[in-house]
């Protein structure tokens, strides 16, 4: 029996089965079959990802195979797999929404959520541009809606999402999804009466969804990354920030003048639906996987970073909390002696209380990774960007939205090879004028040691300085 196993590379295959080049060649796969192609792409490359970038069905790929004779290794499962690969690249190919849904309609019953996580990940590894991926999202949304397994079975004995406790992360965050749900609710309602100062209000409302796509991708998503689970993760990112830049133009265009609203209802409209679609993708998809694959201990330090990351469209005070994650706080607390340590510095030393309380009144956010790139210390006082304790130990580009980290390494890169030594971004966030600044940290002997990252709000220094100047009594 000649089985396939289609996790295999195609130069693995090739190499076992010989005669399979010329099945291939017959469908099309001429390019790979190439011998410096062969070992170079045919290493990394699987036959379903190369259908995926041929345009090759994966039906017509295994009736090929079958038909010489040869046999796939977890058939039907491969071939459910590559069927909603085939189905949302159609959608990447131009094909009309309408049609692939049909035809998944008469193949698929139900769908979990691991497995269109599989399939965005498998376009991505394939060659499809994560920002490709993330303009279709939408519709790959359309294509599974009703048909997500809404009670898949969960883990190792544990509760099903609907049966989380009241205080759990993942019902807290439903929770801020049904605040935002009314807060777009009661958007809809004043455009649809005109009320250009009402659309004003509650489009800047809005903004606050930027606190909750901030736990989502900053508490749920690293842990998704180590487990393998990155396709989610990548192409939701990468939406949720083309939500959150829209929300901020059409906010500023409403603030400047309320009756420019004969210009952006279009567009507001879009953005209404784009974050209706996010929190069912959210509720039936990245909910779901998270519970899925996450430890006790990793909610507890979700739970943790929760409320400091400062919750959204819900009263904070009255929210429920999770009796099992505050007792696992109270025990991480570090004894009361060890902030009677001393640090002693050149200049002086200090206990780790005094230090602590000096640095609790720099209005600055400072973050610092070291030379492996590992986030080792931060301090969140300027309140700019959240920063979560989940995130120390980390590499720092997961951290960041995948379409800037080539940008962060780069500049890290650099940093190391004293190409350049410092960074500056200036820029306005919600309006405010905030300055971000990359400085390469360097030992005595000139050996790179890590990056510190200092990020202030300079509103209030502007304003300082914009006052008119009263002349001196002489």
């Amino acid at each position: 029996m000649k089985e396939l196993d289609l996790n295999k590379s195609v130069a693995e295959l090739v190499r076992e089965y010989p005669e399979l080049r010329d099945v291939l060649a017959s469908l099309g796969f001429t390019d790979i079959l190439r011998p410096g192609a062969l070992q170079l792409m045919g290493r990394i490359m699987t036959l379903p990802r190369g259908a995926v970038v041929k345009g090759i069905s994966f039906d017509r790929l295994a009736e090929a195979l079958e038909k010489e004779g040869f046999v796939l290794k977890n058939g039907e499962q491969q071939k459910r797999q590559a069927r909603l690969r085939d189905y949302i690249g159609r959608l990447h190919r131009g094909e009309e929404a309408a049609e692939v849904r049909k035809d998944f309609v008469q193949n698929f019953e139900d769908v979990a959520p691991e497995e269109i996580a599989a399939a965005e990940q498998e376009l991505i590894k394939g060659g499809v541009p994560v920002r490709e991926v993330q303009r279709l999202c939408d519709l790959h949304a359309s294509l599974f809606e009703g048909h997500i397994e809404t009670k898949p079975a969960a883990p190792k004995g544990e509760a099903e999402i609907d049966d989380l406790p009241a205080g759990h992360p993942l019902s807290l965050l439903r929770l801020e999804n049904e605040g935002l749900s009314k807060a777009l609710t009661s958007l809809e309602q004043a455009l649809g009466k005109g009320d250009m100062q009402a659309v004003a209000a509650e489009t800047a409302a809005l903004n606050a969804i930027r606190s909750h796509y901030a736990k989502k991708e900053e508490l749920l998503m690293p842990f998704l990354y180590d487990y393998g689970v990155t396709g989610p993760s990548q192409v939701m990112w990468g939406v949720d920030d083309e939500i959150k830049k829209e929300l901020g133009v059409l906010t500023k265009t409403l603030k400047e003048d309320p009756e420019n609203l004969m210009i952006v209802r279009g567009r507001l409209n879009q953005v209404i639906t784009r974050i209706r679609e996010m929190i069912v993708k959210e509720d039936k998809i990245l909910f779901p996987l998270s519970l899925r694959f996450f430890t006790q201990e990793q909610w507890y330090q979700v739970y943790r970073d929760l409320f400091e990351m400062g919750m959204a469209f819900v009263d904070a005070e009255t929210l429920p909390r999770w009796q099992e994650g505050e007792q696992w706080i109270l025990s991480q607390q570090a004894p009361p002696e060890a902030l009677d340590g001393r640090v002693k510095l050149p200049t002086g030393e200090l206990t780790v209380r005094q230090l602590q309380g000096i640095l609790k009144l720099l209005d600055v956010d400072i973050t610092f990774i070291d030379k492996d790139d590992i986030l080792r210390y931060f301090l969140n006082e300027g309140r700019i960007f959240s920063r979560p304790l989940t995130a120390l130990g980390r590499e720092v580009y997961s951290c960041h939205p995948p379409e800037v980290i080539p940008v962060v390494r780069q500049m890290l890169l650099d940093f190391k090879a004293k190409k350049r030594d410092h960074m500056e971004v200036w820029r306005r966030i919600m309006g405010r004028p905030v300055g971000v600044r990359y400085l390469a940290v360097y030992d005595e002997q000139g050996e790179y040691m890590g990056t510190v990252e200092f990020v202030q709000d300079y509103q209030k220094a502007l304003d300082h300085f914009a006052r008119p100047v009263r002349p001196q009594k002489g």
